[in-house]
């Protein structure tokens, strides 16, 4: 069971969430039916969907399947990461100047957890840009 579990989550972690349908849904898939399938075709869903929101809750609704292995765990913190940071480049991308409070409200997450993230991901070069700690606002670079 476990096996298909990591299978499955090989997939999502390649950018392939149609494969994991199509597993579900096959004859490996139907022959192990249950909550683990469900909690993996969730993730799969939020993945494609990059939804932050769908991710947290099926981290909620299957702890048991997802949370309590922690092999599944790491790996899901590192998905969870890379979300975070497409929705903030999807979000700031627009902008030159932006307030952090307003990306913050735009991802409906705390400013507390955004700021350091928009650190991160300008040390990590991920987005090129500034933070104007004095006005609260990410300059953002072409």
């Amino acid at each position: 069971m476990r096996g298909l579990k990591y299978m499955l989550l090989a997939k999502i972690l390649t950018n392939s969430p149609k494969d994991v349908y199509g597993i579900i849904h096959g004859k490996v898939g139907m022959k192990n039916p249950g909550p683990h399938l469900d909690a993996m075709r969730s993730i799969a869903e939020a993945h494609k969907q990059r939804s932050l929101k769908q991710f947290q809750q099926t981290l909620v609704d299957f702890k048991h399947e997802l949370v309590d292995d922690p092999i599944i765990e790491h790996h899901l913190a590192t998905l969870y990461e890379e979300l975070l940071e497409q929705n903030i480049l999807r979000l700031v991308e627009p902008f030159t100047r932006v307030e952090i409070s307003h990306v913050a409200e735009l991802m409906e997450m705390p400013v507390e957890k955004i700021e350091p993230k928009l650190s991160e991901m300008i040390l990590d070069k991920k987005l090129k840009g500034i933070l104007d700690h004095g006005a609260g606002c990410l300059i953002v670079f072409e």
